[in-house]
């Protein structure tokens, strides 16, 4: 049984809540354990780490330039300066293991854990994995990868497990009926919810507006989540429709997925599995900037599974209504994709890992 354990994540909320819902499991196997979180200072971890229950030490660390920057000079000595904390953290804590779910914010101490004989997990949920992945996965004891697809990319394959990524613990399926009504919507009409996460997604918000008027008049429901920079102005011109709810941002999300018939939504490993924890029918608007282009990676990696259809940004005017209306008119393919996406959930993912870690510690 694991009685001290440090989790390296931080930086996003698909770092941080697969490694919380998994300390919640090693929680539940003894009450006693010692968690501590290391995160990086400045980041969203210093809000939502405490608030869940658990210890933090953070970092001051940034993530490096794509492109030759003369801020990379500074980020190599945080990085250098990060791993000799991370090494003095180690050395007090003592854990057992440590465990690492990717990112910037989780190299310096899977480096120094490592370094230190100490048992070292890392887990990438994306199909490409990112850079942390690739140079520590041939160190660390186990590789925890959510795609078979994901293995090509690694150099060492004897230390890599496929299991999929944990979703947030504090979603939770409701009846679609009641969902619905919660939103002040017909259970009888058919349903799309829109987000892009706390800041939205500004082009699918323009071209939604493009053909507000036709969803109204053919029915169909829109649960919004606009983000900040787009709410006042889609509310000024929504507020005629009433089966339009617009919100700058939703705190109940998971009514949002039981309330909907399909979503449209960026393809962050986080988002992505959400969509698959609810079996969500989802056209995907991959983040054209992310790291890689992980979040096209992803949404491809769908694609190919035949669970989710893909629209890049350049796309979205010219083919967002076709794509919505098709769909609406097919429910033997909304029915499809539901299907298939629903097969790389798994409820029970965190405890499976919490497992896993249990097991490599000893």
């Amino acid at each position: 049984m694991i009685k001290r354990i440090i989790f390296a994540a931080g930086g996003t909320g698909g770092h941080i809540f697969p490694a919380v819902a998994v300390a919640d499991e090693i929680r539940k196997m003894n009450r006693n354990a010692e968690i501590l979180f290391i995160g990086a200072k400045g980041r969203i971890e210093e809000n939502i780490i405490p608030k869940c229950g658990y210890d933090l030490e953070t970092l001051t660390i940034t993530g490096f330039s794509r492109s030759v920057s003369p801020k990379n000079i500074k980020n190599l000595y945080r990085l250098v300066s990060s791993v000799r904390a991370s090494r003095k953290i180690l050395e007090h804590f003592k854990p057992e293991i440590v465990f690492g779910t990717g990112g910037f914010v989780s190299g310096p101490a899977l480096w120094a854990s490592s370094r230190m004989k100490i048992p070292t997990v890392i887990e990438e949920g994306n199909s490409y994995p990112g850079v942390t992945v690739r140079i520590l996965s041939k160190r660390a004891d186990k590789v925890i990868i959510n795609f078979e697809e994901t293995k090509q990319y690694l150099k060492r394959k004897d230390n890599v497990v496929v299991m999929p990524y944990p979703v947030r613990k504090n979603l939770k399926k409701q009846p679609k009926g009641e969902a619905l009504r919660e939103f002040g919507l017909d259970e009888n009409k058919k349903t799309l919810f829109v987000f892009g996460g706390s800041q939205g997604a500004h082009p699918v918000n323009e071209a939604l507006l493009n053909i507000l008027p036709e969803l109204a008049e053919n029915g169909y429901q829109l649960i919004w989540q606009t983000g900040v920079r787009d709410y006042d102005d889609v509310l000024q011109k929504c507020r005629q429709y009433s089966n339009i709810k617009a919100f700058k941002f939703l705190d109940n999300m998971d009514t949002a997925y039981s309330a909907s018939d399909l979503v449209i939504c960026r393809s962050g490993i986080s988002t992505v599995m959400e969509l698959a924890y609810f079996g969500s029918a989802a056209i995907l608007v991959p983040f054209p900037y992310a790291s890689e282009n992980h979040q096209e990676k992803n949404a491809r990696t769908l694609v190919k599974k035949n669970a989710a259809e893909i629209l890049l940004d350049s796309e979205l005017n010219a083919s967002l209504k076709e794509k919505i209306f098709t769909l609406f008119s097919s429910e033997n393919r909304m029915q499809e994709l539901k299907k298939n996406i629903s097969e790389i959930a798994d409820g029970d993912a965190a405890y499976k890992i919490a497992m896993l870690l249990e097991e490599t510690a000893n």
